[in-house]
């Protein structure tokens, strides 16, 4: 879901805390479920929540959550974003503030992604 400036708030911040929270706990699930698949398919499960900035209403803050599984010679990756904070101005992605720019957020739930990150680690895990 899209949030202007406007609509930032503390309210707002605390929903998106509560949100990378449940993608952690939700990883650590995940982690658990299929620790013992990984060590049959010989393979190694890592799930991240990175967080890339102080505060969530500045431009450049982004949290994100990452699926890597890694196998002898290679791993494969997905990374989806929990809240992304920026500026743009018609639409492009500035990293100055210039007149006219907006600053908004999106945030993506973990109802929003379904089932996404468990059906790439099944699928993955074959």
């Amino acid at each position: 879901m899209k949030y202007l400036q406007t609509d930032f708030s503390s309210d707002l911040n605390e929903l998106i805390n509560t949100t990378e929270h449940s993608f952690y706990e939700h990883s650590k699930l995940l982690l658990s479920e299929y620790a013992d698949l990984c060590v049959k398919r010989d393979r190694k499960l890592t799930i991240e929540v990175e967080k890339y900035g102080k505060d969530p209403f500045m431009p450049g803050y982004v949290s994100i959550i990452s699926v890597i599984i890694k196998r002898e010679k290679d791993k494969i990756k997905i990374v989806g974003p929990i809240w992304k904070c920026q500026r743009t101005f018609f639409g492009i992605q500035l990293s100055k503030n210039l007149p006219g720019s907006k600053v908004s957020g999106e945030l993506i739930t973990l109802q929003d992604t379904g089932n996404v990150f468990k059906e790439f680690i099944e699928d993955n895990l074959k």
